[in-house]
Formats: C-alpha cells, sequence, structure tokens
C-alpha cells in the first residue's frame, strides 16, 4: 500500500511538472501583433511648452484649448543626445527613430558613426506597412533624414538623398528639389513608379502612389510670408493628402509629419514666425486627432525634437478678436500678427536648450507616455506595436564611448598638466 502510494505521489509530481512547464511555455510565446490602423508621428521641430502656450493664445485666447494639450495622455521628456549635452536635431531624431542616443550630427548612426541603426520607419516596411515622410523644410533636413537615411553627418545631403531613393517610400512630401538635395534623383524616382508634383493644384489631385512631392528647390516658404495665391501646400494639407494616400494601400501605414520652421523661427527669436508656424502645426494635430477619436485602432503621438530658444510667454493684452473659420485667408493672417504682437515674449537664447519637450497621444500602446523619460522610450511605444519588441534594433552601439564630458575635463587636466611643468621646468632652469 506504502509503495502504491509513493508511486502515485511520483506520477503526479511528474505530471503536474510537465504541465507546469506546457503552462510556461505557452505563456512565454508572444501573442500575434493586430497591426494598427496607422502610426502617425508629429514632430515640432524646436517645440517646448511656451511655443504651444504662444500659438493657443494667438489662435484660441486665453480660455481656449490647444488640439496638442487635450490628449488623454501627456508627459515631459528628456532631450539630450549620450553625452548628457544639449542635442541637435538629427541626435535627438536618431533617439526617437531608433531608440538609441547618439552624438551630435549624426543620421541613424551610433555616437561614432560606425553602425547604421534600423530606424522605425524600415522596422514598419519590414512589417508590410505603408510609409510617409511630411516636412516643411527639404527632405535631406536632419530630421526627416533620420527616418530615411544613415549618415555620420548631417551635413551630407548628396548621401542621405541616395538613401532616401534607395529606401522607397510611399509618399514624400516637402521641398528640396534643388540638386542640392534631392534633385539628381527625381528622374529616377519617376522611372521607380513615383508620381513627381511640384505644387498644392497637383497635390490636391493626386490619387495614387507613390509619390513625390517637392513644392519648392529648398524649404517651404514661411508661413507669415504666404499669400492666398502661394503655390505651395500647407503643412496641414499636405498631411491630409499623406494619411489619405497612405490608408488607401490596404496596409497599415507608418507616417512622420514634421513642422519644421517653429525651429527657424525660434533660432531668429521671431515671435511672429515661431506662431504661425506652431498654429499650422497644431491645426495638422488637429485633424489628425479628430481621425483618432474615430478610430480606436490608429496611434497618434505628438513631440518635439528638442526647444529652441528658452521662449517665455509673460503677459498679453488682447484687443484684436480671435480668427474664425469663416475668415478669408487675408483677415485671419492679419488678426494672427496682431495678436502675437499684443503678446509679450523672452528669450534667453538663439541657440537649442535642454528643457524637456512634450509626449502626448492616443490609441493603442499610448498609456505608455506615461512611463516615458526620454525620445528613446517614444521608439519602444511605435515598436512595441509593430512588432511586439520595444529595445533598440541594434545591440552594443555604445561599445567604447566615453563621455564627452570626461574628455573634455580630461583634456583639460592635461593642458593644466603641461603648463604646470613649463612653468616649473622654467623655473628650475632660471635657478639653474
Amino acid at each position: 500500500m506504502q509503495k502504491y502510494r509513493l508511486k502515485k505521489i511520483i506520477v503526479t509530481l511528474f505530471i503536474s511538472i510537465m504541465f507546469s512547464n506546457f503552462l510556461n511555455v505557452n505563456f512565454n510565446v508572444r501573442a500575434e501583433i493586430t497591426p494598427p490602423t496607422g502610426i502617425i508621428l508629429f514632430i515640432g521641430d524646436g517645440m517646448g511648452f511656451q511655443h504651444i502656450e504662444l500659438a493657443r493664445l494667438v489662435e484660441y485666447g486665453p480660455n481656449g484649448e490647444s488640439a496638442i494639450l487635450s490628449f488623454p495622455y501627456q508627459n515631459d521628456i528628456a532631450t539630450v543626445n549620450i553625452d548628457g549635452m544639449t542635442t541637435d536635431s538629427a541626435a535627438s531624431g536618431t533617439a526617437i527613430s531608433t531608440g538609441v542616443k547618439t552624438r551630435n550630427g549624426r543620421i541613424a548612426m551610433n555616437y561614432n558613426g560606425k553602425i547604421e541603426l534600423t530606424t522605425i520607419l524600415e522596422i514598419a516596411q519590414d512589417n508590410g506597412y505603408a510609409t510617409g515622410i511630411v516636412a516643411t523644410c527639404h527632405l535631406t533636413h536632419a530630421t526627416p533624414a533620420v527616418f530615411m537615411a544613415h549618415n555620420p553627418s548631417r551635413n551630407n545631403y548628396l548621401e542621405i538623398a541616395e538613401d532616401i531613393f534607395n529606401t522607397g517610400l510611399d509618399v514624400l512630401l516637402g521641398g528640396g528639389s534643388s540638386a542640392s538635395y534631392l534633385g539628381n534623383y527625381i528622374s529616377a524616382m519617376e522611372i521607380n513608379g513615383y508620381n513627381y508634383i511640384t505644387n498644392k493644384t497637383e497635390l490636391n489631385c493626386s490619387d495614387t502612389e507613390p509619390l513625390l512631392g517637392l513644392f519648392s528647390s529648398s524649404s517651404l516658404t514661411p508661413v507669415h510670408l504666404k499669400n492666398q495665391t502661394n503655390s505651395e501646400p500647407s503643412l496641414l494639407t499636405m498631411t491630409q493628402k499623406a494619411i489619405e494616400l497612405l490608408n488607401n494601400t490596404g496596409k497599415p501605414f507608418f507616417l512622420m509629419v514634421e513642422g519644421s520652421q517653429i525651429d527657424w523661427g525660434s533660432h531668429d527669436n521671431d515671435p511672429i514666425y515661431t506662431a504661425l508656424e506652431t498654429i499650422e502645426f497644431e491645426k495638422s494635430v488637429n485633424y489628425a486627432k479628430d481621425l483618432a477619436e474615430n478610430d480606436s485602432n490608429l496611434l497618434l503621438l505628438v513631440t518635439a525634437d528638442h526647444e529652441t530658444g528658452g521662449l517665455t510667454v509673460e503677459e498679453y493684452d488682447f484687443l484684436t478678436p480671435l480668427p474664425l473659420d469663416t475668415d478669408n485667408f487675408e483677415t485671419k493672417k492679419n488678426k494672427r500678427l496682431d495678436r502675437v504682437g499684443e503678446i509679450t515674449t523672452s528669450w534667453s537664447t538663439g541657440g537649442h536648450t535642454s528643457k524637456n519637450v512634450i509626449l502626448t497621444g492616443m490609441g493603442p500602446n499610448s498609456e505608455r507616455i506615461l512611463n516615458a523619460t526620454h525620445h528613446i522610450n517614444t521608439f519602444s511605444i511605435m515598436r512595441e506595436l509593430i512588432d511586439g519588441e520595444t529595445d533598440p534594433f541594434e545591440t552594443n552601439t555604445t561599445k567604447g564611448h566615453v563621455n564627452l564630458f570626461v574628455i573634455i575635463f580630461l583634456g583639460i587636466l592635461g593642458v593644466s598638466a603641461v603648463i604646470g611643468g613649463l612653468s616649473a621646468w622654467k623655473h628650475t632652469k632660471k635657478s639653474i
């Protein structure tokens, strides 16, 4: 009887272990990823919280709400580069697009420019996504480039252009038709099937992809300098068309939209330039937000690569009424210009700062925004939705990295030691 009980216990224990292992195997198998309708990433270049406030006051008044500030999840995140220093658009954009911190000037490459980093756009393509880029700068500029190209220097526009040509996006809209940028590749892209267009009338009539729209030889005309007869499309119009075409592919899609010139207005410490670019960016975000509210499977993220200018909105006294949707082009523009003049602003620098910037959004996986601390987490949120992974595609990207602060400090010590040695040698020589 005791032997029978012992056998029963052994058999029961064996079955329990096997069943436990079976459960573990099943629980460790990754669930099938359901592709989202799409992922739309908005980047306001140079846009800090005070830039959003400036645009809100001009467009909606003290009691109005910006679409950028109306999402269910919002956080402020760090932008510093791998050395903990103030970033440029290349380094911060690379952190967003690859999940890897790098040094300023690198385009989707690691700190020493030796490892090409797989971008979120490339990961999306590998998983069957349609892809698009929209910007108001030339498309070889740093922020759009970090999603499509790999180069140790952001200034190598022609090499970046070659990478863009080889990436094979479905929709490309922005500036850069000059031979200094994408110009040399336009005819080759047409041979590869791209519909090439150069003005807003052609954009409005476009209904097929792949589409290449280059509306200026360099970057697009700033919003505050446009008139009603300008042939360039607005950021909003480009965003609408890009979403339409990508959605029509029947595939999940990834789209990055950059408000490029918020940064340039801030470098100039120009509140008019800055405010009107931010307003146009906000209008584009608002359009996408309306779509996301009607499609729970659309991930929408809004952020900035860094803050520019150290902007502070100090006080305001409005005499000019709010711009209305029913106003014509000139009336709306003049109201905005007057209202900017009724706001007192100050700037602390003509360059970038290390201020935290916004990360906000809605849709699947957007709750992870609340745990984000840096742009590398923006990448993780997007990648997890695409293939279930959160880490950068490459490993050991920081191997051999020495913090630039340490290098500078050691350099100062070395120079001090040399100066001290020379001084001692001179003193000894005099004594002899």
